[in-house]
């Protein structure tokens, strides 16, 4: 069960950015004519929304506390209510469907009931929005005809499990896991009739690519004579194919206006805005997601990494959300804040002036996972970097703020926490784990020489966070999640116990050594004895992730956390606590932080703020 803290409105917390993915984009109707924009991430659980086309944006709380996949659709007749699709997570819910009539403030689990093991992989709704589908991993369909109250299964299919659905008109047009092509349910809204195959693939074609939408579908088909394929009757009869536009993919988006296709390569992008001929465009990133056109001109425009565009030509873009980063640590380097997220590093100067931030080296779907950051105190242009490419890591050095990054090492292991030696910036340590000869090897591995050579110590454990000890250059405090925390007195060498408390995080503050995991623990004695900080208005278990301190006051992250295991450890995010007396109590500091999954703390001095880093939520700042 997800712990909570008492939440209070005093602490005022502002989203600075940086935009992020935006998974789906879907536009309902609003008051006078104007929209309600839903965006999904793959960072969130909930979402965001907004009626003003993205100037302001809502972040959705989810119904479940912990992150894990979901699908968000609207209701076009009734803007306000939505329904969300959960995956399930073993010891904290199962799989389920969601409804809100009130734009995310309430949600109600829907009875559903799945066989053991099975959950819900998508949901689709129909326009007016009292018929849902909703398909499983296993393919199967699970349907409601009165908006969501009563749930049946229905072979829709013919027996054959669904890969990808598509609501257009009344009818139901689906692509099955095992063959090629696509069928339709006609009249799926009302009597449904037998699944039947559409007519569109000649001999030796083969379907890449589809999406449908209003009446609309387009097909990249690939093979002799393919190309594009479009039908704008829900597949009763197709044009015939556009061999110009051979492979890629495509995106259909409905609006008052008509039907709209969109057909990106890999070199070239051309739009159907309804008027029945492709126009040469461009886009706004790598990849178009998803598009909807807005009801006073326009559109939006969803980029799987760089985030949610208006254009008005599709020539000039606007980036204007959404903050769905999901934020790994945080930084404030010479005058500027450092973000490292799933995607890439986001970089921006101080004070943060907006939520659209730089982001040197470019971002990834995958592959690109700033881990950890750490700047040289005597010279804050310094910075270390831990990396995940694929399916190897790296460590990386800038010399400017995290503007530029050169690359001292590469390994196909997994690395995490990287730490600067305080006195000699040539000298680094990161904490790694990896497999030789079918055995784990886990520990840190240290360079003398900014990285030219590494030594490799196996210390049997990996390690969530390094910290200095103030009074040892050489000395180096180790968490190490349930393992407890350790210590090296010569740079990591050598190790030794301290306590076998969890230790997601260690802070040395003055005399004072803080850990966090489970709980917040202190000791003033060397790590030689540990005392439990009490937390006020938590009832439930938190897992303390990153610390700061400014000014003799402390700060601590929680972090909706999930780990395996007999029961499986799960605890909900409880946002920020605050302590004043050196981190004997603590207090929520949360506020007005829209979500309460924190991963990541920064303090910039200068400006008198901290800087958090949230789950899906980007970048949130407090006036200190």
């Amino acid at each position: 069960m997800a712990a909570s803290t008492k939440q209070t409105k005093a602490d005022r917390w502002e989203s600075v950015g940086p935009y992020g993915s935006a998974a789906t984009v879907e536009c309902l109707p609003g008051a006078g004519g104007g929209s309600l924009v839903l965006v999904s991430s793959p960072a969130t659980v909930g979402g965001f929304w907004s009626e003003d086309s993205g100037k302001i944006w809502q972040a959705i709380e989810p119904p479940t506390r912990y992150p894990v996949g979901t699908c968000l659709v609207g209701n076009h007749a009734n803007p306000q209510q939505w329904w969300l699709s959960t995956t399930s997570l073993p010891g904290a819910h199962e799989s389920g469907i969601y409804r809100t009539d009130d734009k995310g403030a309430h949600w109600e689990r829907l009875g559903v009931d799945l066989p053991k093991d099975e959950q819900f992989q998508s949901i689709s709704a129909h326009a007016k929005g009292e018929v849902l589908v909703a398909v499983t991993a296993s393919g199967d369909t699970y349907v409601s005809r009165d908006g969501g109250d009563v749930w049946k299964t229905e072979d829709l299919t013919g027996g054959r499990a669904v890969f990808r659905l598509a609501f257009l008109g009344d009818d139901l047009i689906f692509q099955p896991s095992q063959e090629g092509g696509l069928y339709a349910v006609r009249d799926a809204a009302g009597e449904p009739q037998r699944a039947v195959p559409l007519d569109f693939l000649k001999a030796g074609q083969f379907l890449f690519s589809w999406d449908g939408a209003g009446h609309t579908i387009g097909a990249v088909v690939l093979g002799s004579g393919g190309g594009l394929v479009i039908s704008r009757d829900a597949g009763k009869k197709w044009a015939a194919p556009r061999k110009d536009l051979y492979g890629g993919t495509v995106v259909v988006s409905s609006s008052q206006g008509g039907d709209q296709i969109l057909h990106q390569s890999s070199a070239l992008t051309h739009l159907d805005s309804g008027k029945g001929s492709f126009q040469k465009v461009k886009r706004p990133g790598d990849k178009v997601a998803g598009f909807c056109p807005l009801p006073k001109g326009g559109w939006l425009a969803a980029d799987g990494v760089r985030g949610l565009f208006t254009t008005k030509d599709w020539k000039t873009f606007n980036r204007v959300g959404v903050p769905a980063c999901s934020v790994t640590a945080l930084a404030v380097a010479e005058e500027a804040v450092l973000a490292a997220t799933e995607t890439g590093l986001f970089r921006t100067p101080t004070p943060v002036a907006g939520p659209d931030w730089e982001a040197p080296g470019g971002l990834f779907t995958s592959g690109n996972h700033i881990v950890d950051l750490d700047v040289w105190a005597d010279n804050p242009s310094l910075v270390w970097r831990t990396r995940r490419i694929n399916l190897h890591c790296t460590a990386e050095r800038s010399f400017d703020a995290g503007r530029t990054w050169q690359q001292h090492g590469s390994w196909p292991d997994a690395i995490f926490a990287v730490h600067i030696h305080p006195q000699d910036p040539d000298r680094v340590m990161h904490s790694f784990g990896h497999l030789q000869d079918g055995q784990e090897v886990l520990g840190v591995r240290t360079t003398n020489d900014g990285g030219n050579s590494w030594a490799e110590h196996d210390h049997g454990r990996f390690y969530l966070d390094l910290a200095a000890d103030p009074d040892n250059p050489d000395g180096v405090w180790m968490a190490s999640y349930t393992n407890g925390l350790y210590y090296s007195g010569d740079f990591g060498s050598s190790w030794e116990t301290r306590t076998t408390d969890e230790a997601n995080a260690v802070l040395v503050a003055g005399s004072r050594l803080l850990i966090g995991g489970d709980a917040i623990r202190y000791s003033d004695d060397g790590g030689t004895t540990f005392h439990a900080a009490r937390i006020e208005g938590c009832d439930g278990p938190l897992r303390v992730v990153a610390f700061a301190q400014h000014d003799g006051v402390l700060f601590a992250a929680t972090a909706s956390i999930w780990y395996p295991g007999n029961p499986p450890v799960v605890t909900g995010g409880q946002g920020v606590l605050r302590s004043r007396d050196n981190g004997k109590t603590w207090h929520d500091a949360s506020g007005d932080l829209p979500l309460r999954d924190v991963r990541a703390l920064a303090v910039d001095p200068d400006q008198s703020c901290l800087y958090a880093g949230l789950h899906g939520g980007s970048v949130h700042r407090l006036a200190l």
